[in-house]
C-alpha cells in the first residue's frame, strides 16, 4: 500500500483536501507498529549490503549536523533537515519491508505493485504520446517525487527490468501478456520523456536485456531495428530536442548547465572533502563562493541549477567519505545479485531467485547509468532495490537451510532419545 501510494500517488489525481492528505502515513504507521509485534519476520538481516545502507543514513546525518556548525551553510540548513527527514522515511519503510516479507509470494506482490504503479503511468503516457503524435513531453504525477519529465524516465528505465523478468516468471498467460505490453510502453514512455539521461539509461538496459535472453542475436537486431524506426519516424521536436546536445559545434544549455554544477560540487568537496556541505547544498550562496561561472554566459542568470548527477550530488552533499559509501552500495549490490543469480542457475526449486536478481541488477544498473545526469541520489525506487536485494538474500538462505534440513539423514531411535534426555 505505502509502495502504491508512493509511486503512483492516486491522490495527485484528485481534487480539494485529497491531494495534500498524508495517506502513505495513515497505513505506513499502523503497519510499522503491527511491524513491532508481529512473529513473521525476517531474522537474519545483517548483510554487507544492510550494513553499507544503515552507514550510509547515518553519514547523512553525520554531515548535516556538522553543516549546523559551519556559518556557510546557514542558507541550506532548514531545506536539508527536511530532506534528511524524508530520505529518514524512506529508509524506515525500506527496513520494514526486509523485515516482513518472508516468501516470495510477498515479495512478488511487492514487485507487481510497483512494477504496475509506474506501468499505469506509462500507459497513460504512451496513449497521451499517439494522440499528440509525440509532440509533447510526458511528465509524471504533479507534485511528486517522478513529477519531472527527467525523473519520471528515470523510474521507468528502472522499472522496465521488473515488467521483463516478472514476465519471464509468470505461468499465467494472460498476466503474462500485460506485463509484456506493460513493458513495451514503458519503452515509449521514456522516450517520450525527452530525456536524454534516460534514454541513455534505457539503451543500456535494453542491451542488458539482449545479452540475457535465449535468442541475443534476434533481440540484438530487433533494438537495432527499433532505433531505426524510432529515428525515421519521430516527431521533430523529439528530434530538435535529443540533437540539442551539440548546437553549432558548442554545448548546448543544458549540458552547459550540467557541467558548471559538477565544477562547483568538485571546487567545494575540495574544501570540505570529508563531510562535504550536507543535504541540499546547490544554494545561490554557495555557487557564488565556488563556481567557475562566467558572467557573460547564459548560466549567468541562473544562481543554482541542481547538482544533475547522483555522484557529483553525493560528492558535494557528503564528502568523499560519503561518496565512497555510495559506489561501495552500488557495487555491492550489482556483485551479490550477480552472485545469487550464478548460485541458482542450476537448481530449478532456487531459479525464481536468479529472475527477481536480475530485476535489481539491471534496475539499478539503469540508475547507475541515467543517474549520472540525474540528481536522484536519494530515490526511493533505489532504496527499495537495494531492499528487495537483502530480502533475496534472507530467502536464498531460508531456502538453503530448509533443503539441509530436509536432506539430513534421519536419527536412529536410541539417537533420539538421547537427545530428549539432554534437551
Amino acid at each position: 500500500m505505502t509502495s502504491w501510494i508512493s509511486y503512483f500517488n492516486p491522490h495527485r489525481f484528485a481534487w480539494g483536501f485529497a491531494t495534500t492528505f498524508p495517506v502513505a502515513q495513515v497505513i505506513a504507521i499502523p503497519t510499522i507498529i503491527g511491524a513491532i509485534f508481529t512473529k513473521d519476520t525476517n531474522r537474519r538481516i545483517v548483510t554487507r549490503e544492510t550494513l553499507l545502507l544503515i552507514f550510509f543514513w547515518v553519514w547523512l546525518s553525520i554531515t548535516l549536523l556538522n553543516a549546523y556548525f559551519e556559518p556557510l551553510f546557514a542558507d541550506h540548513l532548514a531545506d536539508g533537515t527536511a530532506r534528511l527527514i524524508e530520505i529518514s522515511k524512506i529508509m524506515i519503510l525500506t527496513f520494514v519491508s526486509i523485515l516482513l516479507i518472508t516468501s516470495k509470494q510477498k515479495l512478488k506482490y511487492l514487485l507487481m505493485v510497483t512494477s504496475f504503479s509506474f506501468g499505469l503511468l506509462a500507459i497513460k503516457g504512451t496513449v497521451f504520446g499517439i494522440l499528440t503524435g509525440g509532440n509533447f513531453r510526458v511528465w509524471g504525477p504533479p507534485n511528486s517525487f517522478i513529477a519531472d519529465n527527467n525523473d519520471f524516465g528515470l523510474a521507468l528505465v528502472m522499472t522496465i527490468p521488473m515488467l521483463f523478468f516478472l514476465a519471464k516468471d509468470e505461468v499465467n498467460r494472460r498476466l503474462r501478456l500485460v506485463f509484456r505490453v506493460t513493458a513495451l510502453c514503458g519503452i515509449c514512455a521514456v522516450l517520450l520523456t525527452y530525456s536524454r539521461g534516460a534514454l541513455l539509461g534505457l539503451a543500456v538496459v535494453l542491451g542488458a536485456l539482449a545479452l540475457r535472453s535465449r535468442y541475443k542475436m534476434l533481440s540484438a537486431f530487433t533494438l537495432v531495428i527499433a532505433a531505426f524506426l524510432v529515428i525515421s519516424f519521430a516527431p521533430p521536436a523529439w528530434m530538435a530536442r535529443m540533437g540539442q546536445f551539440f548546437g553549432g559545434g558548442k554545448l548546448d544549455e543544458s549540458a552547459q548547465e550540467r557541467i558548471t554544477s559538477w565544477k562547483f560540487a568538485w571546487n567545494m568537496t575540495k574544501h570540505y572533502p570529508i563531510t562535504g556541505a550536507g543535504l541540499e547544498c546547490f544554494t545561490p550562496n554557495l555557487f557564488a563562493t565556488y563556481s567557475e561561472r562566467d558572467p557573460k554566459s547564459w548560466l549567468a542568470g541562473h544562481a543554482s541549477s541542481g547538482p544533475h548527477s547522483i555522484y557529483f550530488q553525493v560528492m558535494a552533499e557528503q564528502g568523499f567519505v560519503g561518496l565512497g559509501v555510495f559506489l561501495l552500495l552500488l557495487a555491492s549490490c550489482v556483485i551479490s545479485a550477480r552472485r545469487l543469480r550464478r548460485r541458482t542457475a542450476r537448481d530449478p526449486r532456487l531459479a525464481w531467485i536468479g529472475t527477481y536478481s536480475n530485476i535489481v541488477e539491471l534496475g539499478i544498473l539503469g540508475y547507475i547509468v541515467s543517474g549520472a545526469f540525474l540528481g536522484r541520489a536519494y530515490f526511493d525506487l533505489y532504496f527499495q532495490l537495494v531492499g528487495i536485494l537483502i530480502i533475496l538474500k534472507c530467502l536464498y538462505a531460508k531456502e538453503l537451510r530448509a533443503n539441509s534440513i530436509a536432506k539430513a539423514p534421519a536419527l536412529p531411535d536410541s539417537q533420539l532419545e538421547l537427545q530428549d534426555a539432554l534437551h
